[in-house]
C-alpha cells in the first residue's frame, strides 16, 4: 500500500529586522494508490518566521522551533514525511542559495537535522503503534554568512511536504 501526497508550504526570508514567513498551499491532495482504508495526513497548523536583528544573526544564523503541521497516520502504518523547496530563495534579482536554510523534526523522531534542496529530504518517519495524531515541531535554522549579506527584503521560496503510508 503506497499513498503519497503533497502540501506545499511558502516560506519566505525578509533580511534587515525581518523574518521569514510561510502561507500554506496545497500542491496535491490526490492519492496515486491505494488498497487498504487507510489513514494518513497532514494539516498545516501556521506560518513560521525568522528574524534576523543583529550583526550576530547575518554572521551565525537564526534557529526558530516552529509548530507548523499536523501529522495523522493509522495505527500500524509506516510512514514517511519528506520536504522539498522548489527553489532557491527569492527577492526582486537577488537570491539566497535554499541549501542555507536547515530544517529538522524536533517532536517526531531523532532524524538529523536536513539542508533544503530541490530534492526530496527525509524529515520523520516510522511506524504508527498506535494511532498517531501529533503537531510537528519542525526546527528552521539558517546557516548566517555571506549568502544573507543581501539587499534587505522578503526572500521566498516554495516548501512541498510529501508523505507516504508504505
Amino acid at each position: 500500500m503506497n499513498i503519497v501526497y503533497k502540501i506545499g508550504l511558502l516560506i519566505g526570508l525578509l533580511l534587515c529586522g525581518s523574518m521569514v514567513a510561510a502561507q500554506p498551499m496545497v500542491v496535491d491532495e490526490e492519492p496515486i494508490a491505494t488498497t487498504a482504508p487507510s489513514l494518513i495526513g497532514v494539516t498545516i497548523l501556521g506560518n513560521p518566521a525568522l528574524s534576523f536583528s543583529s550583526v550576530n544573526d547575518y554572521q551565525n544564523g537564526v534557529l526558530l522551533n516552529h509548530n507548523t503541521l499536523q501529522l495523522t497516520v493509522s495505527l500500524g502504518l509506516t510512514w514517511s514525511l519528506q520536504v522539498r523547496a522548489t527553489g532557491d530563495l527569492r527577492y526582486q534579482t537577488n537570491s539566497i542559495p535554499v541549501s542555507a536554510i536547515g530544517v529538522q523534526s524536533v517532536s517526531l523522531g531523532s532524524r538529523p537535522e536536513v539542508f533544503l534542496s530541490t530534492t526530496d529530504q527525509t524529515l520523520a518517519s516510522g511506524l504508527a503503534t498506535s494511532l498517531l495524531s501529533a503537531i510537528m515541531l519542525i526546527r528552521y535554522r539558517t546557516t548566517g554568512g555571506p549568502n544573507f549579506l543581501k539587499p534587505a527584503g522578503s526572500y521566498t521560496t516554495g516548501l512541498v511536504f510529501t508523505y507516504s503510508a508504505l
